[in-house]
């Protein structure tokens, strides 16, 4: 026979039951100025270290709030997880500048620290409104000289972890105490992985497949850091261990942010599956403002991903002895689409599709003044395409590269180089347009396919355009492309007129789908193009497009 509990006895359990409910969700303040260890926590007796709330368990629902204007020297090490509804918070309170973290405390306290802030095995959490920064000057015992981040995800355990936001976070002023130069060599820069956020899963063994999940990064600001913006890296599995899926990072989202002056490349994931790199703005990426910056890195470059799609970003000013393009794709990466962006003043040029690439596609992009860099050593290190078969160790060729529908447009006295060693090779419906003594390809052409075809038609060209080059069109389209306005300074100027022979002389010609379009993080994208750079309908199923990035009739 059951017991049943009296109505006042057990109402005060439910009571009981809420009440831990709603203090399992803590707020725990802090300010440098004005705090004290000592003191509870709250907003009126806020807490002053960073070793304070290192040393907090927290859960989810729980909120850390640094307060604005105060500046906070140490080493924060987030201590618990968030759950998916209810994760935990670290921002800010009260009015003024975003609160600075930073792992900068001097040899006298034992040297910088590797990361101002670090989540090792935790998950589930929202960063919000806060700055970041860590200017090592000092060398810390266990940890490389080489490295330096701003806030540094780490798994390592035997999990994976899921959920991480950030959102209005600037990340500033992050060095290694040992600066790895060009003269230093490939293998040094390589391993100069100096980063404002950081994301690693250590490798996959048998008995701990994980990864790094459901990332967004948005409205974020990155500045004045040696190399790079965000590096997204996963180190594998063993062979025979994981899945494509698990043995990468996966659904990781970059939109909206601004990189400027960074020595290196702003977002460069390595072993990713599913990224989306939206409407954020690069500029003077691979910098040397600072003589510690790597000098060296495109806006986004990709390695060994799948399904990656780099859309409506502006690539401006871009710099570096090495690579330095819009937006490149490094080796071996299966389908990776740039499309809808804005590149303008890249020093290394326009397309590279390193070794071993599988359906690499540049389509409805604006290159203008890209591909000026001058190399003493290196006569053809300036390009307009750029398909390369070469890696780290051999030669892989890149199959089925797709170039099509974008406008380039130079107006700089300079030539460029165009290098084609790849298999399977699209390139139609694209503008090619020089004046001032500009010239495309008059450093070098070269063309190796591997036996393999040469889809190349349909092409507009004006103005000095190589003589080899333009014969391997089957169908070429000569005059100029009458823009509206190409001496406006912006992208807008690249429209055509109504008399412009690009108009209607395009190909129909679809190229690869997007994998998972219309899904998860790519919930918001057609597999094939719908509209042109300009938001203009069009369909390459069918009819006749026009040649360029613009499909206004």
């Amino acid at each position: 026979m059951k017991t049943l509990l009296p109505v006042k006895q057990f109402a005060t359990i439910l009571f009981c039951i809420a009440t831990l409910s709603i203090t399992a969700q803590k707020k725990y303040y802090l300010s440098s100025s004005e705090g004290k260890d000592s003191n509870k926590g709250s907003e009126n007796a806020p807490w002053q270290s960073l070793k304070k709330i290192s040393k907090t368990k927290l859960k989810p629902g729980d909120k850390i709030l640094f307060k604005k204007g105060d500046v906070f020297v140490g080493h924060f090490v987030v201590n618990g997880s968030g759950s998916k509804r209810k994760p935990i918070l670290i921002g800010s309170y009260g009015e003024g500048n975003q609160p600075i973290i930073t792992g900068e405390v001097g040899a006298e306290n034992g040297g910088d620290y590797q990361e101002a802030i670090l989540v090792n095995n935790n998950d589930n959490m929202v960063f919000r409104d806060i700055e970041v920064r860590n200017n090592r000057l000092t060398s810390r015992k266990g940890v490389r000289d080489q490295d330096a981040f701003g806030i540094y995800i780490l798994n390592n355990g035997t999990r994976s972890l899921k959920n991480f936001s950030f959102d209005k976070v600037t990340f500033k002023n992050v060095y290694a105490p040992q600066p790895i130069l060009r003269e230093k060599g490939e293998q040094a820069f390589n391993g100069l992985e100096v980063a404002g956020l950081r994301i690693f899963s250590t490798q996959n063994h048998d008995k701990s497949i994980k990864n790094i999940q459901n990332v967004l990064v948005e409205n974020c600001h990155f500045t004045n850091l040696q190399r790079l913006g965000v590096h997204v890296k996963h180190a594998g599995g063993r062979k025979g261990v994981g899945s494509d899926k698990m043995n990468r990072n996966a659904d990781l989202v970059f939109r909206n942010n601004t990189f400027f002056r960074t020595g290196g490349t702003c977002v460069l994931p390595i072993r990713t599956y599913n990224c989306l790199i939206e409407n954020n703005r690069f500029e003077f990426v691979g910098d040397n403002s600072d003589p510690r910056m790597a000098n060296r890195g495109s806006s986004v470059w990709t390695w060994r991903c799948i399904n990656t799609v780099i859309q409506y970003n502006d690539c401006l000013h871009i710099r570096g002895y090495l690579d330095s393009h819009g937006i490149h794709i490094d080796h071996e990466n299966v389908d990776t689409f740039i499309q809808y962006n804005y590149m303008e003043d890249c020093e290394g040029g326009f397309v590279e599709i390193l070794g071993g690439n599988e359906n690499s596609v540049y389509r409805f992009n604006i290159s203008v003044n890209d591909g000026w860099r001058a190399n003493p050593k290196w006569k053809t290190s300036n390009h307009t395409l750029w398909i390369n078969n070469v890696i780290p160790k051999g030669k892989h060729y890149p199959t089925e590269s797709y170039v099509y529908n974008n406008t380039i447009y130079v107006d700089k006295p300079y030539g460029t180089a165009i290098d084609i060693k790849g298999k399977n090779n699209y390139i139609y419906n694209n503008i090619f347009q020089t004046i001032n003594k500009s010239n495309i390809g008059n450093k070098q052409v070269h063309i190796d396919t591997k036996e393999t075809d040469l889809f190349m038609t349909n092409n507009l060209y004006f103005g000095m355009i190589n003589k080899r080059f333009k014969s391997l069109d089957a169908n070429p389209v000569n005059g100029d492309a009458n823009f509206t306005d190409p001496k406006a300074g912006n992208k807008n100027g690249f429209q055509l007129k109504t008399n412009s022979p690009a108009i209607d002389s395009g190909m129909a010609h679809q190229g690869p789908p997007i994998p998972g379009a219309g899904k998860g993080i790519f919930k918001h994208i057609e597999k094939y193009p719908t509209v042109d750079f300009y938001g203009n309908p069009v369909d390459l199923s069918k009819g006749t497009p026009n040649i360029g990035a613009s499909n206004n009739k």
